[in-house]
Parts: C-alpha cells; structure tokens; sequence
C-alpha cells in the first residue's frame, strides 16, 4: 500500500500534465467526516511514521533515479553522444545528484501537504472501521515486516532491470519523436538545406 502511495506521488510530480488538464478548473472535493479524518491521519502514521518520512522519500528516489540514469545510458544515442565527448559523462553525473537534490527537497518541503491531502483521500475512500482495521494489519509481523520490506521494492533487480527497460523504450521513441518534429517545426529556409 505504501509503495502505491509512494509511488502515485512520484510519478505524479514526473508526469507533464497534458495542454487540457492544464486548463481545466480543479474539481473540488467533498470535505471528509472529522472521524474518518481523524482515523485516516492515524493510519497515515502507522503507513509512513513521520520520524522515518524523509528517509522512506530518499529510499525511493534514490533507486528510481539510478534507474533513470542507467536506463538513459543504454541509449545508443546518449551513450554515442557520450563516448564523443567524455566530459559529458562528469557533467550528467552531476546533473543526475542535481536533480535527486532538488527532487528531495521538493519533496521534503511538499510532504506536510501530502500527508495531508493523502489523509483526505483516505478518509473518503475509507470509514473509520476500515481505517482501523487496516491499521492494526500493519500492527501484526506480517504488517511490520511488508513495511519493512517495501522500502527496499524500487531496489529490487526485477523492479530495476523494469525500470531500465522503460528508460530505454522511451528514449528510443524519443528520438524518432524528435526528428519528426523538428522536421514539422523548421522554417522554408531550413527544410530546403
């Protein structure tokens, strides 16, 4: 449940939301019973404890940027583009610890907020003896050692080699994308070179 949470929000904050939704007036939700909210916040601890957020935040991002970085450098095109110049191999480094930098303090800083709209969620989705029952799941062994356990998921060999192989179907198509455009896109004078 944590890693689906986690990872909504990850891939939310990658995602660039399309010409239409980017216009379109937010739909607004129904405020939550106060019990439900109260239940969902508690469950909301349990899943993510707030001593422990900001290390579960680098322990999935952390993995999935190395992932992206792996799987950008399986690029023919990149890793061509690469071999050319090697200074460029320092410089995306530095550009990968830039970006899980800044996407760690954007979370760190949007997570009270979060937590907060995640509760919400809960508490409409979930009444309060729903809410507790799942509460006291991550209460048994089985419940402590999955929270445990997910931390570690985005790390998996499978989830990586996964994660890799996206990368590299993406920017295959990427490149193919960018061609075409760049060729709708050039002036008369550039299209007769």
């Amino acid at each position: 449940m944590r890693l689906g949470f986690l990872g909504a929000v990850l891939l939310a904050g990658a995602v660039v939301p399309s010409a239409a939704h980017a216009q379109a007036a937010p739909v607004a939700a129904a405020a939550p019973d106060p019990a439900r909210l109260a239940a969902a916040r508690e469950l909301i601890d349990v899943l993510m404890p707030p001593e422990s957020r900001a290390r579960m935040i680098e322990g999935m991002i952390a993995p999935m940027l190395g992932n992206l970085q792996q799987g950008m450098a399986q690029s023919p095109m990149f890793s061509s583009a690469m071999a050319k110049n090697p200074q460029m191999q320092a410089q995306f480094a530095a550009f990968m610890n830039q970006q899980q930098t800044r996407t760690l303090t954007l979370m760190g800083d949007g997570m009270p907020g979060m937590f907060d709209a995640m509760a919400r969620a809960y508490a409409r989705r979930f009444d309060v003896a729903q809410c507790r029952d799942i509460k006291a799941f991550f209460a048994t062994p089985s419940g402590r050692l999955y929270m445990q356990q997910s931390l570690t998921i985005m790390a998996d060999p499978d989830v990586a080699a996964w994660q890799r192989s996206m990368m590299e179907s993406s920017m295959r198509h990427m490149q193919a994308d960018v061609a075409e455009f760049a060729k709708h896109v050039a002036t008369p004078e550039q299209k007769k070179k």
